[in-house]
């Protein structure tokens, strides 16, 4: 069977039955996990200018996430706030992930599915801001959802800093519907994040809409890459390195 027909069967395949067979090929990968300069150095970027890029990364992570936790505060959602305020070291080398891979990839034009609140947004534009250039053009449906998904009654991003809001842009609906048309008009991206809907169907559709956008250098970074093997077979299919960081692959378009 080839690989496209494997991606389309496992496309179809109900969430528990690709649970169920993702192993032990995904177990094996896991065990490469690697630091967030330590992936992209192995993507082909400048070891030196990312040890740079962490250094400053490290320098402003603390206020960014107490900006970030007073906000959630002042709007009155105790979660969010827990979470900025006590993150985790893996969610945080994912945050590092996006920021060192922004400042070294220096976009005109990066593309977010799933901003939710937003926290993720904020270090993709710190590192825009930093750069003095670029756009984050986030996508998701019309409100944030709650831990349960529950719609948590405000719009998407609305934790990112007032200071960095000049370079957001956010399109509300469903990626299925506006991811595309919205990727035709951008014309080419020089970085993806996906952090939507984690079915292999939904990340296999929106890997395939961006792809064909993406600059040769350019990066895609997945959220929740174990979930399924959508990334993993992506990768393969298109002959680039997975690499990854806790749950988070990212790779780079020859």
């Amino acid at each position: 069977m080839t690989l496209a027909a494997i991606l389309q069967k496992a496309a179809r395949l109900p969430t528990v039955a690709r649970d169920g067979w993702r192993y032990p090929v995904l177990r094996i990968q896991a065990r490469r996990e690697q630091t967030a300069v330590e992936a992209l150095a192995a993507l082909g970027f400048d070891l030196e200018e990312l040890r740079g890029y962490e250094r400053d990364f490290d320098e402003l992570a603390p206020g960014l996430y107490a900006q970030l936790a007073e906000r959630a505060r002042a709007g009155g959602d105790e979660l969010a706030a827990a979470r900025a305020a006590g993150r985790s070291e893996s969610s945080e080398e994912g945050k590092k992930l996006l920021y060192v891979g922004t400042r070294a990839t220096r976009p005109r034009t990066v593309v977010e599915t799933g901003p939710f609140n937003g926290a993720s947004s904020a270090f993709l534009l710190r590192a825009l801001e930093d750069n003095g250039d670029g756009r984050l053009h986030s996508f998701d449906l019309s409100e944030a959802r709650d831990a349960l998904g529950h719609p948590a009654g405000r719009e998407p991003g609305w934790l990112v800093p007032d200071e960095l809001r000049h370079r957001f842009n956010v399109t509300l609906g469903d990626t299925r519907e506006t991811l595309r048309p919205a990727l035709r008009r951008l014309g080419e991206i020089d970085l993806f994040f996906h952090d939507s809907l984690h079915t292999a169907r939904h990340m296999l559709f929106e890997f395939r809409a961006a792809w064909p956008h993406l600059r040769a250098g350019g990066v895609l970074v997945s959220d929740d890459v174990f979930w399924n093997p959508a990334f993993l077979l992506f990768t393969r299919l298109h002959r680039v390195p997975f690499r990854h960081i806790g749950t988070m692959g990212v790779t780079r378009k020859r």
